[in-house]
């Protein structure tokens, strides 16, 4: 009696797992962050780290002049 059960319920169970397939619909391209309601805190952040680049690259320009000039000058005593 427990085998005829367990063979009905597994008949059962496989053809529940046959109807789930078929063809899938094709999946849409997710949005660009600049599209979505983030769109301006990326923007905040790239305008920040240029902002710093540029702040760096002075200061190192700065740094390379003081040097040259320093090379130059007479040591001190």
């Amino acid at each position: 009696m427990r085998a005829t059960t367990t063979v009905g319920m597994l008949a059962i169970a496989i053809a529940i797992a046959g109807c789930g397939g078929g063809e899938r619909e094709p999946e849409e391209e997710p949005m660009k962050v600049e599209d979505t309601v983030f769109g301006d805190l990326i923007g905040t952040q790239d305008k920040a780290r240029d902002r710093t680049n540029a702040a760096m690259e002075a200061h190192r320009e700065a740094l390379e002049s003081q040097l040259e000039a320093d090379e130059g000058a007479p040591p001190e005593e």
